[in-house]
């Protein structure tokens, strides 16, 4: 039987390796603010971010609305430091 330490442990390391990938996030949509910026297009792209949020919400098992609420959250904020 697994003991509830356990399951936590398991959960701190998955709480890491999320960190590290919204990091790796972070990086990537600061090179494309770059890209568009030297090629002066709009940093924001409405179609982009549907279909982002489209994609996430129909390829989970989670509750659609919660996966929203979280990637809105974290396309607002890699927009910004864009």
């Amino acid at each position: 039987m697994t003991c509830i330490r356990d399951l936590r442990t398991e959960i701190d390391e998955v709480d890491r390796r999320m960190l590290a990938l919204l990091e790796k996030r972070f990086s990537l949509t600061k090179k494309i603010g770059e890209i568009k910026r030297k090629q002066q297009k709009p940093i924001y792209d409405s179609e982009r971010e549907k279909q982002v949020l489209g994609r996430l919400s129909t390829n989970t098992d989670l509750d659609s609305c919660f996966v929203e609420k979280i990637f809105k959250q974290i396309i607002a904020f890699c927009r910004e430091n864009e």
